[in-house]
């Protein structure tokens, strides 16, 4: 398991952005992931607000993996930290094929497309993610401090990086996703 601290905004300028990371950070890899979300029958992750828990199947580069996330929120209902328990899979469509014989639909897919990048102790992606634009996540990588105050610190990294931001609703990419499919009002 890991154990992951990051913050996810929408970016307003993402070619300065992209300009300053380029020279104050290292370019990693680009990458495009197709993720799909799947809900057990009996149970819909995404009912519960804010969503606790994802499963989900990652195809990038001929290469697949299932992830299972817990989500931990602070008093405040803010995203703290989550548990991640992520292994590759060989054959995603087995894979998919397993789940709904387990009682596993797919509730929703995410496509987006993802530049990384290293910056001190952060790993910065810059996500353009299909029906909702560009987002920006920035992640503590091996933080020895409390998650509140690793928090604060990927907060404090917005500014170095002259990111021009919005808070976004709560949860994830595919949170957003179903809002928009829902035609719920306000940031996505």
């Amino acid at each position: 398991m890991n154990e992951e601290i990051e913050i996810t905004v929408f970016l307003k300028n993402p070619e300065e952005v992209k300009k300053i990371l380029g020279k104050i950070a290292k370019f990693k890899k680009e990458k495009n992931q197709k993720d799909d979300y799947f809900v057990p029958k009996t149970r819909d992750f995404f009912q519960e607000k804010p969503t606790k828990e994802y499963l989900r199947i990652r195809c990038q580069e001929g290469k697949s993996e299932i992830a299972y996330h817990f989500c931990h929120f602070q008093k405040n209902g803010n995203l703290l930290k989550s548990d991640e328990y992520e292994t590759e899979i060989k054959d995603p469509k087995t894979m998919v094929e397993i789940l709904e014989k387990l009682g596993f639909v797919k509730k929703v897919t995410v496509t987006k497309h993802r530049e990384y990048y290293l910056y001190k102790n952060f790993e910065i992606c810059v996500d353009q993610v299909k029906e909702l634009g560009c987002f920006l996540e920035v992640e503590a990588i091996n933080s020895t401090e409390s998650p509140e105050k690793t928090l604060k610190q990927c907060f404090k990294v917005l500014d170095e990086i002259g990111a021009k931001w919005e808070k976004t609703s709560e949860g994830g990419y595919p949170d957003k996703i179903l809002r928009k499919m829902g035609g719920e009002g306000g940031r996505i």
